[in-house]
């Protein structure tokens, strides 16, 4: 009678411990679907959206394909710069080489935000110290935020010099360069560039080949950025194809409307090569594709169309799904990641 006793006993002690500590009791709904939650996706091409319904700014990655929005990120601030996102495109221009930080030029300087990957946004975690500035002198702002390609610094210059901060931790900002005019009359020639491991390029250190090309080089010797000017046209940087090779959009002149050049310094002269000959409407951003096989732009009406890199390349329309907008400003064209 004992021995059938302890046997018992035994038998449900174990049926309560599989219970317990087994698979019999699945976890609450909510920690499976947060366990469960499908990682955002940061790819693809990066816009800068205004919010109908807040009145705020958005990023958006869409399919580089279909146009379609994977990824909607709210910000808490808009950016109230005019002719930021006018230069080459970078997705360092908003956000962090992870995706995990973004940030916005306001009317009080540079703001700094950190995903909230849960609520699907952005926080905002600070703003940059304003530039210091003696009694005599113009109180000024920061402005033109770019992240660094790698690390965690953010640049920005005051239009007098360039500074970084460490974005993940806002302190006082740190002189990199001065800025030094490029002499080009043209908007949009950009005053610093940051080449690939982070270091600043100013016109201190330009290099001319031939009769209109300016160019900086990186820490490699590679063409990090360039101008092109000849008789009647100027030509902006849109990213660099190999460290010879860049690719390049007309900003003013006779070629306004629509041409892609590919630009080859192999030599004293620079080899020039049209992709995309004149069209209209005008081209207003350029952005090309991680590998350098396509590149995306953005009409001034707010069409958008593909092309390879290669000589011979036809446009073809592009983003069908992308909803459009009434004006550019409305939904700018940051990069392609």
């Amino acid at each position: 009678m004992t021995k059938k006793w302890w046997s018992a006993a035994l038998l449900g002690a174990a049926a309560v411990l599989t219970t317990a500590c087994g698979s019999g009791t699945p976890p609450p709904p909510a920690a499976a679907a947060a366990r469960e939650a499908t990682p955002l996706d940061l790819s693809g091409v990066v816009l800068l959206q205004h919010s109908e319904q807040t009145g705020l700014d958005d990023v958006v990655f869409a399919d580089p394909v279909t146009g379609a929005a994977k990824t909607t990120l709210s910000l808490p601030g808009y950016d109230t710069s005019l002719t930021r996102f006018d230069g080459p495109a970078t997705k360092l221009d908003l956000v962090s080489p992870d995706g995990q930080y973004a940030t916005l030029e306001t009317d009080d300087g540079v703001d700094v935000f950190t995903l909230n990957a849960a609520d699907r946004r952005y926080e905002r975690t600070g703003s940059v110290p304003a530039p210091e500035r003696s009694m005599s002198e113009e109180t000024a702002k920061f402005r033109n935020p770019r992240f660094g390609p790698s690390g965690s610094k953010l640049y920005f210059d005051d239009g007098k010099a360039v500074y970084s901060v460490d974005y993940r931790q806002l302190g006082q900002p740190v002189k990199e360069a001065g800025i030094v005019p490029s002499g080009s009359s043209d908007q949009h020639v950009e005053d610093w560039w940051l080449g690939a491991q982070g270091e600043v390029l100013t016109w201190r250190d330009v290099r001319h080949a031939g009769d209109g090309l300016a160019y900086l080089t990186d820490s490699s010797g590679g063409i990090a950025y360039a101008v092109y000017e000849e008789p009647g046209a100027t030509y902006q940087f849109v990213t660099a194809l190999d460290t010879k090779t860049v690719l390049m959009s007309a900003v003013t002149g006779s070629d306004e409307h629509g041409v892609l050049m590919r630009l080859t310094l192999d030599g004293a002269a620079p080899q020039l090569t049209k992709l995309v000959d004149r069209s209209e409407p005008s081209i207003a951003k350029v952005a090309a594709a991680p590998d350098k096989s396509t590149v995306l732009y953005q009409t001034d009406q707010g069409e958008w169309f593909a092309s390879p890199v290669t000589p011979g390349a036809i446009a073809r329309p592009a983003l069908g799904q992308l909803p459009s907008t009434g004006t550019l400003s409305e939904r700018r064209l940051v990069g392609w990641t």
